[in-house]
């Protein structure tokens, strides 16, 4: 399977650069589905009622060396692939008709793809949507914090960023490339808010000296 995802990026590269009629702008849908998570994450820290909790955000790595790269550079600017999605109006809806496409091929490159034709398909859309952003390669270069962990992206993103003007639009070109950040980002802000509410009654429990 490892083997097929070079393929997979060659075959959406290609049909990145012949099909220009399929780029689309960042969907209505995906900008809905950022100010979703968005909502819940408030909702969660209403529910703790304490409003001035705060968080600290995670360290992210300096040298390219992770796995999900945010889309603000170190200066607080949106990286090269971020600005790409946003400004020249590339989402997900690319991605989606593109990754069609590679989970096909996947699919029928792998023995009983019948069996794994969701999976490929899921994988197809995810690589579209990178493919569409410039490619891994794009995106590592023009991106100089990135994260190993899941949830440590999360919680940075949000403590760093989320107030920033363009964080809905960032937020949802983030899920494309990592979609398991759609699910993973309130679950990533539950944990940290409620971490840092039990940390904070504790503060108040303890005896002053």
């Amino acid at each position: 399977m490892k083997r097929l995802v070079p393929f997979a990026l060659s075959l959406l590269a290609a049909l990145a650069l012949v099909s220009p009629q399929r780029v689309h702008a960042l969907s209505a849908e995906d900008i809905a589905r950022a100010q979703k998570i968005l909502k819940g994450v408030a909702e969660v820290v209403a529910k703790l009622n304490q409003p001035d909790l705060k968080l600290t955000a995670p360290t992210p790595l300096t040298n390219q060396a992770g796995a999900y790269f945010l889309p603000f550079t170190s200066k607080g600017e949106l990286t090269g692939w971020a600005s790409k999605a946003i400004n020249a109006q590339i989402g997900a809806a690319v991605g989606e008709k593109a990754g069609e496409e590679a989970g096909k091929a996947l699919a029928s490159k792998v023995p009983f793809g019948g069996l794994l034709g969701g999976t490929a398909k899921s994988k197809g859309k995810e690589l579209g949507a990178i493919a569409a952003v410039g490619g891994l390669e794009y995106i590592k270069s023009s991106s100089d914090l990135s994260f190993n962990s899941l949830e440590d992206f999360a919680v940075y993103l949000h403590v760093k960023h989320g107030n920033d003007g363009e964080f809905n639009k960032a937020l949802a070109t983030a899920i494309t490339i990592y979609p398991a950040l759609e699910k993973g980002y309130p679950a990533a802000l539950k944990s940290a808010y409620d971490k840092a509410a039990k940390a904070a009654k504790a503060a108040e429990a303890k005896p002053a000296k």
